[in-house]
Protein backbone atom coordinates (compact mmCIF):
# COMPACT_ATOMS: atom_id res chain seq x y z
CA UNK A 1 0.00 0.00 0.00
CA UNK A 2 1.34 3.92 -0.88
CA UNK A 3 2.23 5.37 2.30
CA UNK A 4 1.60 9.13 3.03
CA UNK A 5 4.04 11.34 4.34
CA UNK A 6 4.37 11.48 8.63
CA UNK A 7 3.16 15.03 9.15
CA UNK A 8 -0.25 15.15 6.97
CA UNK A 9 -0.55 11.69 9.01
CA UNK A 10 -0.31 12.96 12.30
CA UNK A 11 -2.44 16.12 10.66
CA UNK A 12 -4.87 13.92 10.45
CA UNK A 13 -4.70 11.96 13.15
CA UNK A 14 -5.30 14.94 15.12
CA UNK A 15 -8.07 16.00 13.12
CA UNK A 16 -9.37 12.54 13.69
CA UNK A 17 -9.23 12.72 17.53
CA UNK A 18 -10.80 16.11 17.46
CA UNK A 19 -13.82 14.69 15.76
CA UNK A 20 -13.84 11.78 17.84
CA UNK A 21 -13.88 13.74 20.71
CA UNK A 22 -17.22 16.15 19.74
CA UNK A 23 -18.98 13.49 19.17
CA UNK A 24 -18.06 11.82 22.43
CA UNK A 25 -18.78 15.10 23.97
CA UNK A 26 -15.34 15.09 25.90
CA UNK A 27 -11.83 14.17 25.29
CA UNK A 28 -10.82 10.88 23.56
CA UNK A 29 -9.43 8.32 26.82
CA UNK A 30 -5.59 8.78 27.25
CA UNK A 31 -5.38 5.02 26.34
CA UNK A 32 -7.31 5.32 23.55
CA UNK A 33 -5.80 8.41 21.79
CA UNK A 34 -2.41 6.97 22.43
CA UNK A 35 -3.50 3.65 20.53
CA UNK A 36 -5.46 5.98 17.94
CA UNK A 37 -2.30 8.02 17.41
CA UNK A 38 0.52 4.25 17.19
CA UNK A 39 -2.26 2.51 14.73
CA UNK A 40 -3.28 4.86 11.80
CA UNK A 41 -6.28 3.73 10.77
CA UNK A 42 -5.11 4.43 6.88
CA UNK A 43 -3.16 1.28 7.23
CA UNK A 44 -5.89 -1.16 7.64
CA UNK A 45 -8.24 0.10 4.92
CA UNK A 46 -7.70 -1.70 1.46
CA UNK A 47 -6.77 0.57 -1.88
CA UNK A 48 -10.13 0.37 -3.24
CA UNK A 49 -13.62 1.50 -0.85
CA UNK A 50 -16.70 2.52 -1.76
CA UNK A 51 -18.42 5.79 -1.00
CA UNK A 52 -21.45 7.61 -0.87
CA UNK A 53 -22.26 8.33 -4.79
CA UNK A 54 -24.76 11.17 -3.75
CA UNK A 55 -28.16 8.90 -5.20
CA UNK A 56 -28.55 6.40 -2.42
CA UNK A 57 -25.21 3.83 -3.75
CA UNK A 58 -21.71 3.89 -3.67
CA UNK A 59 -19.02 4.09 -5.63
CA UNK A 60 -15.37 3.07 -6.13
CA UNK A 61 -12.56 5.28 -4.77
CA UNK A 62 -8.96 4.09 -5.35
CA UNK A 63 -6.05 4.77 -3.87
CA UNK A 64 -4.03 5.22 -6.66
CA UNK A 65 -6.03 7.23 -9.05
CA UNK A 66 -7.87 9.41 -6.08
CA UNK A 67 -5.26 9.51 -3.20
CA UNK A 68 -6.92 13.03 -1.71
CA UNK A 69 -10.46 11.75 -1.34
CA UNK A 70 -9.34 8.28 0.02
CA UNK A 71 -7.04 9.53 2.83
CA UNK A 72 -9.51 11.97 3.98
CA UNK A 73 -12.31 9.42 3.72
CA UNK A 74 -9.78 7.34 6.32
CA UNK A 75 -9.63 9.85 8.53
CA UNK A 76 -13.14 10.94 8.69
CA UNK A 77 -15.90 10.47 11.64
CA UNK A 78 -17.78 7.97 8.93
CA UNK A 79 -18.05 4.16 8.06
CA UNK A 80 -16.03 3.51 5.43
CA UNK A 81 -17.41 0.33 3.14
CA UNK A 82 -14.33 -1.72 2.09
CA UNK A 83 -16.11 -4.61 0.09
CA UNK A 84 -19.12 -4.86 -1.66
CA UNK A 85 -21.24 -7.60 -3.09
CA UNK A 86 -19.49 -10.39 -0.92
CA UNK A 87 -15.86 -9.52 -2.95
CA UNK A 88 -17.77 -10.11 -6.12
CA UNK A 89 -17.49 -6.29 -7.24
CA UNK A 90 -20.07 -5.80 -10.05
CA UNK A 91 -19.35 -4.44 -13.42
CA UNK A 92 -21.81 -1.86 -13.22
CA UNK A 93 -21.11 0.14 -9.62
CA UNK A 94 -25.44 0.45 -9.40
CA UNK A 95 -25.43 -2.86 -8.28
CA UNK A 96 -22.91 -2.44 -5.15
CA UNK A 97 -24.33 -3.00 -1.96
CA UNK A 98 -22.26 -3.37 1.18
CA UNK A 99 -20.90 -6.31 2.87
CA UNK A 100 -18.31 -5.12 4.63
CA UNK A 101 -17.12 -2.45 6.22
CA UNK A 102 -15.00 -0.05 8.81
CA UNK A 103 -17.21 1.66 11.48
CA UNK A 104 -17.15 5.46 12.47
CA UNK A 105 -14.05 6.18 14.86
CA UNK A 106 -16.62 7.52 17.20
CA UNK A 107 -18.51 4.39 17.30
CA UNK A 108 -15.41 2.28 17.45
CA UNK A 109 -14.12 4.62 20.55
CA UNK A 110 -17.36 4.75 22.65
CA UNK A 111 -17.45 0.78 22.57
CA UNK A 112 -13.78 0.70 23.66
CA UNK A 113 -14.33 2.82 26.41
CA UNK A 114 -17.99 1.08 27.73
CA UNK A 115 -15.66 -2.71 27.33
CA UNK A 116 -13.65 -1.25 30.37
CA UNK A 117 -10.56 -3.03 29.39
CA UNK A 118 -7.18 -2.91 31.06
CA UNK A 119 -3.99 -4.35 31.07
CA UNK A 120 -3.76 -8.43 31.42
CA UNK A 121 -7.00 -8.96 30.35
CA UNK A 122 -8.38 -11.19 27.29
CA UNK A 123 -10.58 -10.24 24.70
CA UNK A 124 -12.56 -11.63 21.97
CA UNK A 125 -13.89 -9.84 19.25
CA UNK A 126 -16.96 -10.86 17.12
CA UNK A 127 -16.53 -9.55 13.55
CA UNK A 128 -12.67 -8.34 12.67
CA UNK A 129 -13.50 -6.66 9.30
CA UNK A 130 -10.23 -4.24 8.44
CA UNK A 131 -9.06 -5.22 12.00
CA UNK A 132 -8.17 -1.70 13.72
CA UNK A 133 -10.62 -2.35 16.12
CA UNK A 134 -8.29 -5.53 16.82
CA UNK A 135 -5.50 -3.62 16.40
CA UNK A 136 -6.09 -0.86 18.73
CA UNK A 137 -7.17 -3.40 21.20
CA UNK A 138 -4.02 -5.19 20.79
CA UNK A 139 -1.73 -1.74 21.39
CA UNK A 140 -3.84 -1.71 24.72
CA UNK A 141 -3.66 -4.94 26.13
CA UNK A 142 -0.56 -6.52 24.41
CA UNK A 143 0.52 -9.75 22.60
CA UNK A 144 -1.17 -12.57 23.10
CA UNK A 145 -4.75 -11.18 24.81
CA UNK A 146 -6.17 -10.34 21.36
CA UNK A 147 -8.58 -12.83 19.59
CA UNK A 148 -10.91 -12.40 16.99
CA UNK A 149 -13.41 -13.77 14.95
CA UNK A 150 -14.54 -13.21 11.09
CA UNK A 151 -16.94 -15.21 9.00
CA UNK A 152 -15.61 -14.07 5.53
CA UNK A 153 -12.19 -15.57 4.68
CA UNK A 154 -11.21 -13.18 2.34
CA UNK A 155 -11.40 -10.28 5.24
CA UNK A 156 -9.89 -12.69 7.63
CA UNK A 157 -6.66 -12.62 5.09
CA UNK A 158 -6.34 -9.04 5.07
CA UNK A 159 -7.31 -8.11 8.12
CA UNK A 160 -4.60 -10.64 9.77
CA UNK A 161 -1.77 -8.96 6.96
CA UNK A 162 -2.88 -5.73 8.45
CA UNK A 163 -2.03 -6.70 11.65
CA UNK A 164 1.22 -8.42 10.70
CA UNK A 165 2.30 -5.06 9.19
CA UNK A 166 2.08 -3.30 12.16
CA UNK A 167 3.37 -5.80 14.21
CA UNK A 168 0.53 -6.36 16.30
CA UNK A 169 -0.31 -10.08 17.71
CA UNK A 170 -3.73 -10.83 16.97
CA UNK A 171 -5.27 -14.60 16.95
CA UNK A 172 -7.69 -13.80 13.85
CA UNK A 173 -9.59 -16.88 13.00
CA UNK A 174 -11.64 -17.34 10.02
CA UNK A 175 -15.43 -19.38 11.42
CA UNK A 176 -18.65 -18.14 12.74
CA UNK A 177 -18.89 -15.70 15.29
CA UNK A 178 -21.50 -16.86 17.30
CA UNK A 179 -19.74 -19.86 18.16
CA UNK A 180 -16.93 -17.69 20.11
CA UNK A 181 -13.72 -19.19 19.71
CA UNK A 182 -12.51 -21.98 22.61
CA UNK A 183 -8.97 -21.12 22.21
CA UNK A 184 -8.29 -18.75 24.98
CA UNK A 185 -10.46 -18.79 27.17
CA UNK A 186 -12.37 -17.88 29.57
CA UNK A 187 -12.64 -14.32 28.18
CA UNK A 188 -12.34 -10.75 30.58
CA UNK A 189 -14.50 -9.68 27.59
CA UNK A 190 -16.17 -10.40 24.11
CA UNK A 191 -16.90 -6.90 22.07
CA UNK A 192 -19.21 -7.75 18.93
CA UNK A 193 -18.62 -5.54 15.76
CA UNK A 194 -22.07 -6.61 14.73
CA UNK A 195 -25.54 -6.50 15.94
CA UNK A 196 -27.21 -9.30 17.13
CA UNK A 197 -31.00 -9.82 18.36
CA UNK A 198 -30.32 -12.16 21.00
CA UNK A 199 -26.66 -13.34 23.05
CA UNK A 200 -25.40 -16.49 21.64
CA UNK A 201 -24.84 -18.88 24.36
CA UNK A 202 -21.32 -19.83 23.52
CA UNK A 203 -20.52 -16.11 24.56
CA UNK A 204 -22.19 -16.15 27.79
CA UNK A 205 -20.29 -19.74 28.48
CA UNK A 206 -16.98 -18.23 27.18
CA UNK A 207 -16.96 -15.03 29.46
CA UNK A 208 -15.10 -15.23 32.93
CA UNK A 209 -17.56 -14.59 35.24
CA UNK A 210 -18.30 -11.05 36.03
CA UNK A 211 -16.88 -10.09 32.75
CA UNK A 212 -18.87 -8.36 30.35
CA UNK A 213 -20.44 -9.44 26.48
CA UNK A 214 -20.74 -5.64 24.45
CA UNK A 215 -22.54 -6.10 21.52
CA UNK A 216 -24.85 -3.77 19.19
CA UNK A 217 -28.33 -4.55 19.83
CA UNK A 218 -30.27 -4.96 16.43
CA UNK A 219 -34.24 -4.70 17.25
CA UNK A 220 -36.21 -6.71 14.91
CA UNK A 221 -39.41 -4.01 15.49
CA UNK A 222 -37.22 -1.82 13.55
CA UNK A 223 -36.78 -3.63 10.35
Amino acid sequence: MTDYPHHPEQAAVRGLLGAVGEALGGPVPREWREAITAVPRHRFLPERIWLDDGHGGYEPCDLPTDHDRWFDSAYADLPVVTQVNDGEEPPDPAGAWPSSSASAPSIVVRMLRDLDVRPGMRVLEIGTGTGWNAALLAHRLGPGHVASVEIDARVARQAQAALNAAGLTVDVVCGDGSLGWHRRLPYDRIISTCSVRRIPWAWIEQTRPGGIVLTPWDNPMLC
